[in-house]
């Protein structure tokens, strides 16, 4: 009887929720409109964003024969490590991309620069300056430093360390677990100028891999020609007759070939349509968050009215 009477409460209160809300209907789509206009307002002020696309997988496969696998102990005793195209120079370029190293060059593309830092670069004093700051921003970061303690930072201009913040919150770098290749991709209301700067990523981060070969390359060859002048075994001098000549085919692929360690699968891509920001989305979001004020508004008054 107890639990009867309970529930019967409860369907009273369902029943006068409704009624309430009924009653201040006009409250809650007054509101409900008032949010999509500013929804609306905001989407037509926006700037719209693309997304660029960028695959690469790795330039050859390292086929290691099985003849060649003692070789490690001979490397190993005179202090020199195999040079080989492995998987390990695919996970270095990735790690290179991002890099300071890589800004370091790609920071000497004066006219690049100026398009990724355009609201910082003052053509009449050709040089970068601080943006203006609108007092809403000023009152911000005034507030920011009394509630953290923090002082208030000079302006920096664009340098290699920014350069390199920049391509590693902006340039999104994702792994395929299948294939081991990978996917540079990021959104941007400057889309061109995106993809201009991922393919001199990739074709800087390329060149360092390529020049850092050629380099190391030299020692180990006088090493294996050293060893094959002095073996005595036949299977030995094969060995190293045909481990000279891959490293050889990759020193004269280095030298000339246009990737060395990564290279484009896929022609990089541009999306046709906007990806951000996303009408249905922020509209549905609105329309809620509208209705869901509103219906606060109106059980507030009549809460207030009811105390009354």
């Amino acid at each position: 009887m107890k639990n009867h009477q309970i529930n019967n409460d409860n369907e009273i209160d369902l029943r006068e929720l409704f009624a309430t809300l009924w009653q201040g209907k006009i409250y809650i789509f007054l509101f409900t409109v008032l949010f999509v206009f500013f929804a609306s307002m905001y989407l037509h002020t926006a700037q719209r964003e693309y997304l660029v696309t960028y695959k690469l997988k790795p330039v050859g496969e390292n086929k290691q024969n099985t003849a060649l696998s003692g070789l490690g102990g001979f490397a190993s005793f005179a202090g020199i490590q195999l040079p080989s195209n492995s998987s390990n120079d695919f996970k270095i370029f990735k790690e290179l991309i991002s890099s300071v190293e890589v800004s370091e060059i790609i920071f000497e593309n004066k006219k690049l620069l100026e398009k990724i830092y355009e609201n910082e670069w003052d053509p009449t004093q050709n040089r970068f300056s601080a943006p203006p700051e609108s007092k809403f921003t000023i009152y911000t970061g005034a507030l920011k430093r009394i509630l953290t303690g923090n002082k208030e930072v000079n302006y920096i201009p664009p340098d290699a360390r920014r350069l390199a913040i920049y391509i590693t919150k902006n340039i999104l770098i994702t792994e395929s677990k299948e294939t081991g290749f990978l996917t540079l991709s990021a959104e941007s209301s400057k889309p061109d100028m995106l993809l201009s700067l991922i393919s001199a990523l990739i074709e800087t981060s390329d060149k360092i891999m390529r020049q850092r070969y050629i380099k190391f390359s030299k020692e180990p060859l006088a090493f294996y020609k050293e060893k094959l002048r002095t073996a005595r075994s036949r299977e030995h001098r094969e060995a190293l007759a045909e481990l000279i000549g891959q490293e050889e085919q990759k020193l004269m692929f280095a030298s000339r070939g246009k990737y060395f360690t990564a290279e484009p699968y896929i022609e990089p891509t541009i999306s046709f349509y906007p990806t951000a920001p996303r009408p249905l989305l922020i509209l549905a979001f609105s329309l809620l968050l509208g209705l869901l004020f509103g219906a606060a508004i109106v059980l507030i008054r009549h809460a207030i009215k009811k105390d009354n």
